[in-house]
């Protein structure tokens, strides 16, 4: 340790834990508010009991771009990626129903079809009857349940390390949740830096207020988490249930007509790569691409990289 990161852990070890998370909140909120401005976000909310809270970028442009978020995640982490794609597209990111501002309710069912059927109220409402579809982990296994139930309004489908599919033979996060090892269940620093070094291969930099906040509310939502989880596991026991087939994917993959690129982070510690080689041989006509040196969330590692490979699928379904 430094003699400057040495006094800077003295001082913060005496500010109240209170004021640290005040503090962090404060600025995290506001680098989240600027982050929209700059990328032209309005942020709204659609419904009263059930409310969703998105991002829009309307700027009536002729195409239109859905991001979805990965689980225990927010819109906020994909404004970053959503910038490379202002000049040429009209923009929707949401947070998903149980995460970020969206309604949080005990008596709903977070499973994919819910999922489903909650967006399509969204897509109504701000208008989107046709637009290209972009996931990351649950927001992917949400995007393929979108392409298959209402395909009439998929141009295209962007899978960016889904979940949803499993490969039962080959260990993968799911072997880990079915046995009780919930990643997303946060209780202490400690397991919220592990949390970090499995979401990214290299984690980002984060404030130390701010990282106490982020801590925090992780932490809150742990049985949050844990109760959406096994909502989309529905009554799953083992990787060996007979149940679990009818709750993934795989079987379904085979379905999808929309023109789909899959993005793999070479070091996603979720999901191992023969997942993406499953995905691109059932997709007909997909494409793969493996990201090397990024994790289970290449968006954020390296939105640029990632996001001039979507911009180029995108470009070359107009050719």
């Amino acid at each position: 340790m430094t003699i400057t990161n040495h006094i800077f852990a003295q001082l913060k070890g005496a500010i109240p834990q209170k004021i640290r998370n005040s503090v962090g909140s404060d600025i995290y909120g506001n680098y989240t508010k600027l982050r929209a401005a700059i990328l032209g976000a309005d942020i709204r909310t659609f419904g009263d009991d059930h409310k969703i809270e998105y991002a829009l970028v309307n700027r009536g442009k002729p195409e239109r771009v859905v991001f979805l978020h990965g689980f225990a995640d927010c819109k906020e982490n994909f404004y970053d990626a959503a910038h490379m794609l202002v000049p040429q597209y009209d923009l929707l990111i949401p947070d998903l129903p149980g995460f970020g501002k969206s309604f949080k309710k005990k008596k709903e069912i977070y499973n994919l079809e819910n999922y489903v059927a909650w967006l399509a109220e969204l897509f109504k409402h701000v208008g989107y009857e046709k637009f290209h579809l972009i996931g990351n982990s649950l927001g992917g296994a949400v995007a393929i349940e979108i392409a298959l139930r209402m395909p009439h309004l998929v141009k295209s489908l962007t899978l960016i390390d889904p979940a949803g599919i499993v490969i039962p033979e080959i260990p993968s996060i799911y072997d880990e949740f079915l046995n009780d090892r919930i990643i997303f269940e946060i209780h202490s620093p400690i397991q919220f830096d592990y949390f970090l070094n499995r979401v990214f291969h290299r984690p980002p930099i984060i404030p130390p207020f701010v990282w106490d906040h982020l801590y925090q509310e992780f932490s809150r939502h742990s049985t949050w988490n844990r109760k959406i989880l096994f909502d989309l596991l529905e009554g799953v026991k083992t990787m060996k249930d007979p149940e679990l087939f009818k709750v993934v994917l795989n079987d379904q993959l085979k379905d999808i007509v929309a023109p789909t690129l899959i993005l793999w982070g070479e070091k996603d510690s979720f999901f191992p790569a023969q997942t993406g080689h499953l995905v691109r041989r059932e997709i007909h006509g997909s494409q793969l691409h493996f990201l090397p040196g990024l994790g289970h969330s290449p968006q954020n590692e390296a939105p640029i990289r990632v996001m001039r490979i979507v911009r180029s699928f995108l470009k070359g379904l107009k050719s």
